[in-house]
């Protein structure tokens, strides 16, 4: 356990941070950046953009509203870009065919300082930013408001519970309805949903002993996931992985149910070893949504494992370089295999069938890892060898599979 998480655990059972961020303890996480951070960031980089390119091809002015509910001071102590000066540098990026509109939320008031500074800076470049201070529900109405008519990616990264489920999907999703074909009002979140709350919360309903505020903390997370629904997932689950596991999966469904929403689920760790920080949670209508946040989850893990192999080598002889491009060449290598007997298997299955149809039976166990590019290779090797009729060619999700 690092220093955060058990600083973050006490404040969680004493209930301090019920509904709401860990805050000032968490002053020492925006020092420098730690891998399940820079994966969280890798995902949001690889994501905002072509999101924002797609869906803002039908909006008025090709305007795309972007909020990130907890935004912290914009960049770490070190001077690393935070995701607010992240995504306003993805803003630069495509502003010559869109326009991104950035509403950051902060509630501590010196992160709220240097974020404004940030959004100051934005706006002399040109950029459309506004630095909102206090809680995401205070001005979540607001930033709805501006929103009306232009697709909107919010992003909700708490420490602590955050929005609750009430908010997200009656007030965030519920006040804009799901888009027809033109996108127009397409709504996607991307929410942390925080697995060290679940392990330290959870572990209330098992502890005999009667801390301060044990109820009103097991009463926020009832909020935050809809429901005292979890309680009997956690009970029930033979260790702390296993429920977290249940109840990320369980709320995912439940808010996807409510808001007629599909959802994609990721465990982000610090190190392959270690328990989920937390899992990532993307809410699409749309399939391209899904198939972007694969795609952006392949480039970003690649980056994560990148960054892992640098940290545990340092200091040693060894060429990380050489190594990595080894080892991801290897990884390239068993996920086409994979990807080549999942469809073998289906076409055992079905005469023929469309990747999209298909895609997690196509994916396997490299779902998240692998992208379009491994199956696409997947599906030429099989053609090469007289075993699809498919060349490979073609738009990957609307590839139609069929036997030679």
């Amino acid at each position: 356990m690092d220093e955060l998480e058990q600083v973050e655990g006490e404040l969680l059972l004493s209930g301090e941070t019920a509904g709401e961020e860990v805050t000032e303890s968490t002053r020492q996480f925006f020092v420098s950046k730690k891998a399940a951070a820079l994966l969280k960031h890798e995902i949001l980089q690889g994501y905002v953009k072509p999101f924002v390119a797609k869906v803002g091809r039908w909006a008025p002015g090709g305007r795309v509203v972007y909020l990130d509910g907890y935004a912290g001071p914009g960049r770490y102590a070190d001077g690393t870009p935070g995701s607010p000066a992240l995504i306003l540098d993805s803003a630069a990026e495509i502003a010559d065919i869109r326009k991104l509109d950035c509403y950051f939320v902060e509630r501590r008031r010196e992160d709220f300082k240097s974020l404004k500074a940030l959004t100051i800076e934005a706006k002399s470049r040109g950029l459309a930013a506004e630095a909102l201070s206090g809680k995401v529900e205070k001005h979540l109405a607001y930033v709805l408001k501006q929103a009306e008519g232009s697709p909107l990616l919010a992003f909700i990264d708490p420490f602590g519970l955050g929005l609750s489920f009430e908010a997200l999907t009656e007030q965030l999703f519920g006040s804009r309805q799901p888009a027809g074909s033109t996108g127009r009002d397409a709504t996607e979140v991307l929410l942390n949903f925080n697995s060290n709350a679940v392990r330290r919360i959870g572990g209330l309903l098992t502890s005999p002993k009667e801390r301060p505020g044990k109820q009103a903390t097991l009463k926020a997370m009832d909020d935050a996931c809809g429901g005292d629904w979890w309680r009997s997932e956690f009970r029930k689950s033979s260790d702390n992985s296993e429920a977290v596991e249940r109840i990320a999966n369980g709320f995912a469904l439940r808010v996807g149910d409510a808001v007629r929403s599909h959802s994609w689920t990721l465990p982000v760790r610090n190190r392959s070893h270690h328990q989920p920080a937390y899992h990532l949670v993307l809410f699409s209508r749309h399939r391209d949504g899904l198939w972007l946040f694969g795609e952006a989850i392949s480039h970003a893990q690649t980056e994560w494992r990148r960054e892992i192999l640098k940290s545990s080598t340092e200091g040693t002889l060894f060429d990380d370089d050489s190594l990595f491009e080894e080892e991801e060449k290897q990884k390239k290598s068993e996920w086409i295999s994979e990807i080549k007997e999942n469809i073998v298997d289906l076409l055992r299955q079905h005469k023929s069938f469309t990747v999209d149809r298909y895609h997690s039976e196509i994916m396997g166990s490299v779902l998240g890892e692998a992208r379009q590019m491994h199956i696409r290779a997947a599906v030429k090797e099989l053609h090469r060898e007289g075993k699809t009729g498919c060349d490979g060619k073609g738009d990957i999700p609307d590839m139609r599979i069929t036997r030679p």
